[in-house]
């Protein structure tokens, strides 16, 4: 495999154009850098991570010309990054959503399910229903394990009940130590994405305050399609960014400390691909942009 690439560039806009054309440059040329995916479609990919770094993450232009997304659609995507949908369980959610995993992450909630409220007679556990009542305590405030069933649920994930790792982890960690390495975000759920044929493409992030009080925000992604999906990635993540640095700011300004600015955006694209033939006609769009 080959050293990763790196793209620096000023806007998302900019570097989204770029990473499109540094991929069709180098994959359109080498058949080796066609790569069939597990649901048959074929995608350029250069077989080596592609990190790309964004200095000014609000500067324009915040979106290519030629991508086919427009702002409404934007400005819609991107508070999904940090807001929790809520489910409606009925079959029509999505499998998954950023906010969700990273704002109402899922846990393993044990509830107990009991068979009877009638102690078993001439048991041990006869006596100690006996005896926790004589202490005082209700038969629905303990339970003993010949009584109940437990039964495993998950929590969260749109449901509610679930772990906030923005506001725990990252915010919360970061008002508390601004010099923190620990400020990490995860989307990946074991149990939920294991097997699954739609896992989250998003997998870290991290962020990290500077000497100069200057918020920044790092990306991971197992799988990125470049093309279609990384400028809208990179403009909601931008704004999960901004979330973030306006949140500490709130608990900063009561503490008379000095406020945080938002800094870099970086994002590290594990398999970096386009799908050239699925996505033709976008494709063509940004190469005949780029050359006029």
């Amino acid at each position: 495999m080959e050293n990763m690439i790196l793209i620096n560039a000023k806007s998302i806009g900019e570097a989204h154009e770029q990473v499109v054309r540094l991929i069709y440059d180098k994959c359109s040329r080498e058949e080796s850098c066609v790569r069939i995916t597990e649901d048959g479609e074929q995608t350029y990919e250069p077989w080596t991570p592609i990190c790309i770094h964004v200095r000014e993450p609000f500067s324009e232009p915040v979106k290519a010309s030629a991508a086919f997304f427009g702002e409404r659609f934007l400005e819609a995507y991107q508070s999904t990054l940090y807001t929790v949908t809520k489910r409606r369980n009925d079959g029509t959610d999505a499998v998954y959503t950023y906010g969700n995993r990273l704002r109402d992450y899922p846990r393993a909630v044990i509830s107990a399910v009991r068979r009877s409220e009638q102690p078993l007679k001439g048991s041990k556990f006869g006596v100690i229903d006996q005896i926790m009542n004589r202490l005082g305590y209700q038969k629905k405030d303990w339970a003993t394990h010949a009584d109940i069933d437990d039964l495993l649920q998950y929590a969260g994930d749109g449901n509610g009940g679930g772990i906030d790792q923005i506001q725990m982890s990252i915010i919360d960690r970061l008002i508390e130590n601004p010099e923190s390495r620990r400020a990490v975000a995860i989307t990946w759920v074991p149990h939920l994405d294991i097997d699954r044929s739609e896992p989250p493409c998003l997998q870290i992030v991290q962020a990290l305050i500077d000497a100069h009080n200057a918020i920044h925000l790092v990306c991971l992604f197992r799988s990125n399609d470049m093309l279609s999906a990384w400028g809208q990635n990179a403009y909601g993540l931008s704004h999960l960014l901004r979330f973030i640095c306006d949140e500490i700011n709130k608990e900063r300004k009561r503490r008379n400390q000095p406020p945080l600015t938002v800094g870099w955006l970086e994002t590290i694209s594990v398999s970096a691909h386009m799908y050239f033939t699925r996505d033709d006609y976008e494709l063509r769009r940004y190469l005949e942009e780029k050359m006029t």
